[in-house]
């Protein structure tokens, strides 16, 4: 009998097999092909001009916290959210989506169910789960460890992307809030954890929003939009203020608690508005005669938007607390 097998190194395919089995039940029969199928016909029959538009994101060491407090399955809102929120920011309707699940063994209930509830999650924005990839490997993770990664392909009219290249001065800032840290800045609440300097609650793992409706039906109002993830307001919004124009944006909101109880943690101020979103999930760039059109389909859509700056001329003097690397985003606190 032999005495090395690929089994008794690590790696059980027929775990593997099972989980594939699984998925095809839930997702259909693409699944366990080599490579995902999508059908372009009724996208070309909708669209004059249309260009592809993709991401690819992880949710980071959030993962921790939720394998900790058996939420794991909530992570798949996470990686969705974290890959469609910065396509739509371009004005994309998401079409496909592909995962990749690392792990050092396979637990067949946890990797189906996560499969499960991200293709469930998917469904809600017509985004079609096309197949990933399922990794055993015990030489790279430690025990009960697992990362996962994602990638979306959306759609949108050329002519009709938002970009930066449509901002002009005097264009108003609209902002949506968050539901807390998102995906970003858990390596730092994580040690913050373990030095028992901040107590749990469940508000630092509550689900990342996910933007795409709200972005998609004012996309025809707006000018351009800012996913705001690691780097916090100043970096992401500067990736949409063109050459000679900067964005002067008044912190509109008053701090959530989570912030707050982080902050209390010795974390300087310029470090919390590095790090997080200090409570915005999204920033729109939109004219100053659509503001109250924006604010007002927001609001029914269950946002509480508000309005928190405008575009100035980059020479234009102001004070400001924070500022981008460049300069173009001045944030006043």
């Amino acid at each position: 009998m032999s005495e090395y097998t690929y089994k008794n190194s690590g790696v059980d395919i027929d775990k593997a097999d099972m989980i594939v089995g699984e998925i095809k039940k839930e997702v259909g029969e693409n699944i366990g092909m080599f490579g995902g199928i999508f059908e372009l016909k009724h996208i070309l029959k909708k669209y004059k001009n249309p260009v592809l538009v993709s991401s690819t994101d992880g949710v980071g060491s959030k993962l921790e916290l939720l394998s900790q407090y058996n939420k794991f399955e909530s992570a798949a809102v996470d990686l969705v959210a974290m890959n469609l929120n910065d396509i739509v920011c371009l004005g994309a309707k998401p079409l496909f989506f592909m995962d990749y699940i690392g792990v050092d063994s396979l637990n067949v209930n946890k990797i189906t169910g996560f499969i499960k509830n991200l293709n469930a999650v998917l469904n809600k924005y017509d985004c079609k789960l096309v197949g990933g990839e399922l990794a055993e490997l015990p030489l790279i993770f430690k025990k009960d460890k697992v990362d996962v990664a994602g990638f979306v392909v959306g759609v949108a009219e050329k002519e009709e992307l938002l970009s930066k290249n449509n901002v002009k001065k005097g264009d108003i800032l609209i902002a949506i809030k968050s539901t807390g840290p998102h995906s970003n800045g858990y390596s730092l609440i994580n040690k913050l954890l373990n030095d028992k300097k901040l107590k749990f609650s469940e508000k630092l793992i509550e689900p990342t929003k996910i933007i795409v409706n709200q972005t998609l039906k004012i996309k025809h109002l707006i000018k351009a939009a800012s996913h705001i993830t690691g780097g916090g307001i100043p970096e992401n919004l500067n990736r949409i203020i063109p050459e000679g124009l900067k964005a002067k944006v008044k912190y509109s909101v008053e701090m959530p608690e989570v912030f707050k109880s982080i902050m209390d943690c010795k974390v300087a101020l310029k470090e919390m508005f590095k790090t997080f979103n200090m409570g915005y999930a999204a920033i729109y760039i939109v004219d100053k005669n659509n503001v109250d059109r924006v604010l007002y389909i927001l609001k029914e859509m269950g946002e509480e938007p508000f309005v928190t700056g405008k575009i100035v001329s980059f020479d234009e003097k102001s004070e400001f607390t924070l500022k981008s690397s460049d300069n173009r985003v001045e944030l006043v606190i």
